[in-house]
C-alpha cells in the first residue's frame, strides 16, 4: 500500500514538473516563433504603390517633344530591403496647355517597348508597326488599345508618377501585379 501511493506521488511529480516544464518552454518559444514568423505576416512587397518622383519637372517639358524618364524606387519585402529599383519607364508629354501626361513605354499590344520617333511626330512599336500620338491614341496597327497612362502629380519643383504594368493583348486596361 506505502509502495502504491509513492508510485501515485511519483506519478504526480512526474506529470506536474512536465507541465511546468511545457509552461516554460512554449512562454520562451512562442516570442522566438513571433520573430521567425514576423515577415511572413508583414506585407509581402513594398515599393512602387505610391507615386514615385522622376528627373524631370514640368518646366523641363516643351509641348509636343516626349521625355523618357526611368521611375526607380525603393522596394523590399519581408526579408530585405533595395534602394534604387528600376520599376520601368514612362514617356512624359506636355500639352499646349501646360497639362502633363505620363504614358507607359510598355505596348498595349505583346509588350515591346515604345519608342518616340521625331520625324514621324509618334510613338511607335518597332516590333508589330502599331503607331501613337502624343494623346497616347493609337493611330494604326494591332494593338488592341491605346498607351496605357499613368498617374502623375505635378507641383512646380517636381513631377511624381505612379508606375504601373497592365495586361497585354486585351481591349480593357486591366492593371497586373
Amino acid at each position: 500500500m506505502a509502495e502504491e501511493k509513492a508510485d501515485q506521488r511519483r506519478t504526480f511529480l512526474k506529470v506536474l514538473v512536465g507541465g511546468i516544464s511545457a509552461v516554460v518552454g512554449a512562454a520562451a518559444a512562442i516570442p522566438g516563433l513571433g520573430f521567425l514568423a514576423h515577415p511572413l505576416r508583414a506585407k509581402t512587397v513594398t515599393g512602387g504603390e505610391d507615386p514615385v518622383r522622376v528627373s524631370a519637372t514640368a518646366a523641363d517639358l516643351k509641348p509636343g517633344k516626349p521625355v523618357r524618364v526611368e521611375i526607380v524606387s525603393g522596394r523590399g519585402d519581408g526579408w530585405m530591403r533595395l534602394d534604387k529599383v528600376k520599376l520601368g519607364a514612362a514617356w512624359l508629354v506636355k500639352s499646349p496647355e501646360g497639362t502633363v501626361r505620363a504614358f507607359s513605354t510598355v505596348c498595349p499590344h505583346l509588350g515591346c517597348g515604345i519608342d518616340w520617333d521625331p520625324k514621324a511626330e509618334r510613338f511607335d512599336c518597332p516590333c508589330h508597326q502599331s503607331g501613337f500620338g502624343t494623346d497616347g491614341k493609337c493611330l494604326f496597327g494591332p494593338s488592341p488599345r491605346g498607351l496605357d497612362e499613368l498617374e502623375v502629380t505635378s507641383t512646380e519643383t517636381e513631377l511624381r508618377v505612379r508606375y504601373q504594368r497592365f495586361k497585354a493583348a486585351s481591349k480593357s486596361k486591366e492593371p497586373i501585379g
